[in-house]
């Protein structure tokens, strides 16, 4: 990557130290000792999550890791995509393989078709089953709807079931009685790049509705001033032309995002809404074919949910959801689509004082078709036309042993008609160091599985004129498994800091990889379960809060070796370390600068170069400052991204031969209206 000249970054140091000297004091805010116990402004003061055990409870009191990306981080941030959210926060490996797609996963594993981590929105699956991928900039999610992002280090198949192998990440949209305003904003940066949202909101008697519409608009990476072109395979330009390929990862979007809360009683509520996406985007190359025709596809999320709380220690919900996605991909096949239903429901009640227990399940059934243009250079499916079905049943209890020491449990168990039944577990002892719940210690043990997707499962592919040919294996392959044993610390350190150290040890096996055998110039790989391997590491999350400042810094270190130095586990494994800070500061009521950070070192390959090259050292420096004004109903931002690059090198997913550097450095402005 090509560096600024101190001239340009000497502005960031400044404005961070002029922050962090700011820095006063505040008065002392005590937590309360049980959380049903607490008034609503202790409420306000402790996080509270509901990824972990599917159910609200305070952060420090969770079986496994979470970290918070909170609505103010992502307003003050100014970014206009998730993966760009997400790089802030601890353990998160983000790689941007070109300007409309993101590897993004919890401790590595991550790829364009990986699902070691599981993508929710509101709780509601958002994995591509037939790709195994997670098509960031399709959702149907509007930044400024976001009210929180939950991430979920470590294996969470104990509630999740299959592909929460590493983690899960939560993206959770603010419900309409939760929306504070209508909104209009817009932002655009010094390449033209826009994104524009407007929101409306309203409430008549027991109805509340939220309704957002946006469109996105990015250039591709030569107009934006980069897109040098770089070969995995030097030796085979002269037969595929990698030099005369030209950067088309342009991405435009229409999205809308609707939903409607009616209370039917004072214990019953009813939810129900819709979003949709209209995406065009570049396509890129695949093993070497690159058609050059420009991608499209269209999402639709639906859902309806009914909530009742039977007495004050029981309730439950029923509700169904579908996702409906019909894609052009031309680089991989002419046309897929994809209708998923899942109806699931969950009941959470206390049979006995010292146990909080929840029971759940769902079905689900996906109906997948297939339509290739040609049987060479596309993936092309045993069946154009197939369906799947699965289902799940899981159960949790957390049990009170005494006033420190406590036992959460979960467990889980899913069948699916085109792969095996496999179950999934976590268990986690709980000890306070002190009577006031302030310091606690965590042991846990946990196991999870991943399940291959349709193309790995049910597709071939014949590219270059047969010189690159995969398949799946001959013989039925199984599900990938994980066990973990971790250990951790949270506690308050102070008045106002906040610390958690987390360490782990996890197993893989059974990994899903691909066997290459050479038959003179011809490779033929095969999909099985291959080996496995052995991961470890330590996250620690320092984060303060005392108004006018707000800081949250971190550390991390994972560590990933496969049992062969040539397994090819067709993912990026995890840079070994990786560190940021996320700084709020207000400087008066009309001025409020942000300033995120993160640096993760290179990204070490096996010997068998899975993907085909190492993605080297990244750093990130973004800072904002924003003046409110019209009394608190307008606010106008100026930003700066990526401040010390000035390009950003290629980044080499799987069975991509050629790519290119993306923008760095970006001045932007936001211009924002609350009414």
């Amino acid at each position: 990557m090509r560096m600024i000249t101190p001239k340009l970054w000497q502005p960031a140091v400044l404005f961070l130290l002029a922050v962090s000297g700011g820095i006063t004091l505040a008065e002392k805010v005590t937590d309360s000792n049980a959380l049903f116990d607490m008034s609503i402004q202790e409420l306000m003061e402790v996080p509270i999550v509901v990824t972990a055990a599917r159910d609200s409870q305070r952060i420090d009191h969770s079986a496994i890791p979470v970290s918070i990306i909170t609505r103010e981080d992502i307003h003050f941030s100014g970014a206009t995509t998730i993966p760009e959210i997400l790089q802030f926060a601890p353990g998160i490996d983000v790689r941007r393989v070109d300007r409309s797609r993101y590897a993004v996963g919890v401790r590595g594993l991550s790829g364009l078709y990986s699902d070691r981590t599981l993508v929710l929105i509101n709780g509601r699956d958002a994995m591509n089953p037939v790709f195994a991928s997670i098509d960031w900039m399709h959702f149907p999610v509007l930044i400024e709807d976001i009210e929180r992002i939950e991430i979920v280090r470590g294996p969470a198949g104990g509630v999740w079931g299959a592909n929460a192998f590493n983690g899960v990440i939560n993206i959770i949209t603010t419900r309409p009685s939760d929306t504070p305003d209508n909104l209009f904003s817009t932002t655009i940066n010094e390449y033209g790049d826009t994104y524009n949202q407007a929101r409306v909101m309203g409430t008549k008697g027991a109805w509340r509705w939220r309704v957002s519409a946006s469109y996105e608009d990015l250039e591709n990476s030569d107009d934006a001033g980069a897109g040098r072109m770089v070969s995995a395979f030097p030796e085979l330009n002269p037969f595929i032309g990698f030099s005369a390929y030209e950067a088309r990862d342009f991405f435009r979007s229409y999205k809308i995002d609707t939903e409607v809360q009616y209370d039917i009683s004072e214990q019953t509520a009813l939810s129900f809404g819709g979003a949709h996406s209209q995406n065009e985007f570049g396509d890129l190359d695949n093993l070497g074919y690159f058609p050059m025709q420009d991608d499209d596809s269209s999402v639709t999320r639906l859902f309806a949910r009914i909530d009742h709380e039977f007495d004050a220690e029981t309730r439950g919900h029923l509700q169904w959801y579908g996702n409906y996605v019909v894609s052009h991909l031309p680089q991989v096949i002419r046309r897929y689509s994809y209708y998923l239903n899942d109806l699931e429901g969950q009941l959470d009640f206390h049979p006995v004082e010292e146990h909080k227990i929840s029971v759940g399940g769902n079905l689900r059934w996906t109906h997948i078709t297939t339509d290739n243009q040609s049987l060479f250079n596309e993936a092309v499916f045993s069946e154009p036309v197939f369906d799947e079905y699965g289902a799940g049943l899981f159960a949790v209890d957390h049990w009170t042993i005494t006033d420190r020491l406590s036992l959460e449990s979960q467990a889980r168990i899913d069948r699916f008609n085109k792969t095996q039944t496999d179950w999934s577990l976590r268990s986690a002892l709980l000890y306070a160091l002190d009577s006031q719940d302030e310091h606690i210690l965590r042991l846990a043990f946990a196991r999870a599985y991943r399940s291959a997707a349709a193309i790995v499962r049910e597709s071939s592919i014949s590219s270059l004129g047969g010189m690159f040919q995969s398949s799946p294996s001959p013989d039925e392959f199984g599900n990938e498994h994980t066990y973990s044993i971790e250990a951790g610390y949270s506690g308050k350190i102070g008045d106002n800091c906040m610390l958690r150290v987390d360490g782990y040890y996890q197993r893989m096996d059974d990994f899903l990889g691909v066997e290459t055998q050479m038959f003179g110039p011809v490779s033929i790989s095969t999909f099985d379960n291959y080996g496995g391997a052995d991961s470890h590491g330590v996250e620690t999350e320092l984060t303060y809060e005392m108004h006018p400042a707000k800081i949250s810094a971190w550390y991390s270190y994972n560590e990933l070796n496969t049992d062969d130095p040539a397994e090819v586990v067709r993912a990026f494994f995890p840079a070994r370390h990786k560190a940021g800070i996320r700084l709020l500061y207000d400087f008066d009521q009309f001025w409020t600068g942000a300033v995120n950070f993160v640096y993760n070192d290179v990204i070490h390959l096996n010997e068998a170069g899975s993907p085909f090259k190492e993605a080297s050292v990244f750093n990130r420096l973004d800072m904002t400052l924003s003046r409110s004004f019209a009394k608190g109903s307008g606010e106008w931002m100026l930003g700066v991204s990526d401040v010390l690059n000035q390009t950003e090198d290629p980044v080499f997913d799987i069975n991509t031969f050629a790519r290119h550097e993306t923008p760095g450095r970006t001045f932007f402005t936001r211009l924002q209206w609350r009414f």
